[in-house]
C-alpha cells in the first residue's frame, strides 16, 4: 500500500501568507524597492520616445495595443492578421487598457513589461517559500532561511543586465517569464494542498498556464510538455492526480486562447487543424525559418545547407540533430568576447556571457548531484529537462545571436531556482521534513 504523501496541516497556507512571509524579509524589500526605482528611472529618463535599439519590436507591440484599445477588429490587423495578437494577448490586453486610461502606447507596453519583470522577482521568492513549506510546514519567519547566498542569487536574477533590460522594454520576454514562474509556484502550492484548496490551486495553475500561452506559445508548449511528464510521474508513483489535471486544462485552454479570433475567411475548426498541421511541418521547414532569421542580422549564424538535399522527415531530423551541438553552444554562450565583435549591443552581450559560462554548468551540476530526498530530485530534474529541451529547440530555430540572446532569458529563472536548492543554500531543517518518498 502506498503511503499517503504530502500530509497537510489543518490550515493550509494561502498565497497571502506566502506574500506576507516574503515581505517580512528586509533584503527582499530592498531588492524590490531598488528594482522599482531603477525601472521608473529607465522609463522616464533613459529610454527614448521611439523603439529602443535593444528591442526594435516593441514599437510593433505598442501599435498593436493601440489598435486593440480603439476596438478595431484584430482579425483584420494589417500585415499580421490575428496571429501577433493571439501570441501576445497577455501583454497586449492590459497594455490596451492602460492606453484607454491615457498612457501613450509605447509607455503602456513598457509599463506592463516592467510590472511583469518586477513581480517575477517576488514570484521567485514565493516559489522558494512554497518549496520550503513542502519540505517543512513549521516556517514562521524567513531570515534564517534566506541567507547571503540566497540574497545574492535573487539580486543576480533581478539585475542581470539582459533580464533587466528585456523587462523594461515593451517585449514579451518578461510576460512569458512571469506566467511560467506563476504556474510553477501554483503547482508547488497544489502539491501541498488538500480539500477545497486542491481544486483552487488546480484552477489557478491552469489559468496561469493559459496566460503563459498568451505571451509566447512556443515556450509555454515546451514547459507544458515537461510538466505533463512530471505530473504523470507524480500520478503513477505518488497517486496525486491534480497536477496532471492542471496541465491538461492549461494546455487545451492555452491553445483555445491563442487561436481565437481567427481570420474572417477561415472557419475555426479548419484553422485549428491547419495550426496543428503547421506545428508538425515546422520540422520540415526548420532550415528555411532559421535561415530567414539571418536576413539583415548583424549577428547572423552560418546558413545551414545540409537539409536542402532531401525532404525525408527522418533525414531532416538527423540533419538537425547533427547541427545541435554547435548551435546549442552558440545559444548558451555566444556571442563570445574578443571573437564575436560587432555592435555595442553584441559586445555587451559577450561580456554578460562570461557569467552564463559559469551559471549554466553550475546549475546543471547542482541539479545532477545526489539529493536528500525525492522532492529535490523531481524538482531539479524537471527544471533541467525544461532548460535543455527549450535550449535545444531554440538553438535549432534561431538564426542570429541577437534574437537567441534575448530568448535565453526564458531559462534564467529555472537556472536560478536550481541554485536556490543547492546544498549550502537550502537550509537543513530541524525535525521531520516532508518528502515524496
Amino acid at each position: 500500500m502506498v503511503e499517503h504523501r504530502f500530509k497537510n496541516r489543518v490550515r493550509g497556507y494561502t498565497v497571502m501568507d506566502d506574500i506576507r512571509l516574503a515581505l517580512s524579509s528586509k533584503p527582499v524589500i530592498i531588492i524590490l524597492s531598488i528594482s522599482l526605482a531603477i525601472r521608473i528611472f529607465f522609463q522616464f529618463q533613459l529610454l527614448p520616445n521611439s523603439a529602443s535599439v535593444f528591442g526594435p519590436d516593441e514599437r510593433t507591440y505598442a501599435l498593436l495595443a493601440k489598435y486593440v484599445s480603439q476596438g478595431l477588429p484584430v482579425a483584420e490587423y494589417p500585415a499580421y492578421g490575428p496571429h501577433l495578437y493571439n501570441s501576445s494577448k497577455s501583454i497586449i490586453l492590459p497594455s490596451a487598457f492602460l492606453i484607454k486610461l491615457g498612457l501613450e502606447e509605447l509607455t503602456a507596453v513598457r509599463t506592463m513589461a516592467s510590472v511583469y519583470g518586477l513581480t517575477s522577482t517576488i514570484l521567485l521568492a514565493l516559489s522558494f517559500i512554497a518549496y520550503l513549506r513542502l519540505r517543512n510546514q513549521n516556517i514562521q519567519e524567513l531570515s534564517s532561511y534566506m541567507d547571503k547566498k540566497f540574497e545574492f542569487i535573487l539580486v543576480f536574477f533581478s539585475f542581470l543586465p539582459s533580464n533587466f533590460i528585456w523587462s523594461t522594454l515593451g517585449l514579451r520576454e518578461s510576460g512569458s517569464q512571469f506566467w511560467l514562474i506563476m504556474t510553477f509556484y501554483l503547482i508547488l502550492k497544489l502539491l501541498n494542498s488538500s480539500g477545497r484548496d486542491l481544486w483552487k490551486f488546480t484552477a489557478l495553475a491552469a489559468f496561469a498556464l493559459t496566460f503563459a500561452y498568451g505571451t509566447r506559445p512556443q515556450t509555454a508548449l515546451v514547459f507544458s510538455f515537461v510538466g505533463l511528464i512530471f505530473s504523470l510521474a507524480v500520478l503513477l508513483k505518488f497517486r496525486k492526480l491534480m497536477p496532471l489535471v492542471a496541465f491538461s486544462i492549461g494546455i487545451f485552454a492555452g491553445h483555445a486562447f491563442t487561436t481565437t479570433p481567427t481570420t474572417p475567411t477561415t472557419p475555426t475548426t479548419i484553422n485549428t487543424l491547419n495550426a496543428l498541421q503547421n506545428q508538425v511541418l515546422k520540422v520540415k521547414v526548420l532550415q528555411s525559418i532559421r535561415n530567414a532569421n539571418t536576413v539583415g542580422a548583424q549577428s547572423a549564424l552560418p546558413i545551414s545547407t545540409c537539409q536542402s538535399s532531401s525532404s525525408e522527415i527522418f533525414y531532416l531530423i538527423k540533419c538537425s540533430l547533427s547541427e545541435l551541438p554547435y548551435r546549442l553552444f552558440a545559444f548558451f554562450f555566444r556571442p563570445l568576447i574578443f571573437f564575436d565583435q560587432g555592435s555595442k549591443t553584441l559586445n555587451l552581450a559577450a561580456l554578460e556571457n562570461l557569467g552564463w559560462m559559469i551559471l549554466v554548468p553550475l546549475s546543471v551540476w547542482v541539479s545532477l548531484r545526489r539529493k536528500e530526498n525525492s522532492l529535490d530530485r523531481f524538482i531539479n530534474l524537471s527544471l533541467t529537462a525544461y532548460i535543455l529541451l527549450f535550449a535545444s529547440a531554440a538553438a535549432l530555430y534561431e538564426g542570429n545571436l541577437g534574437t537567441a540572446f534575448r530568448h535565453k532569458s526564458t531559462i534564467l529563472w529555472p537556472l536560478v531556482f536550481i541554485l536556490m536548492l543547492a546544498p549550502g543554500i537550502l537550509p537543513k531543517f530541524k525535525g521531520k521534513t516532508k518528502s515524496f518518498s
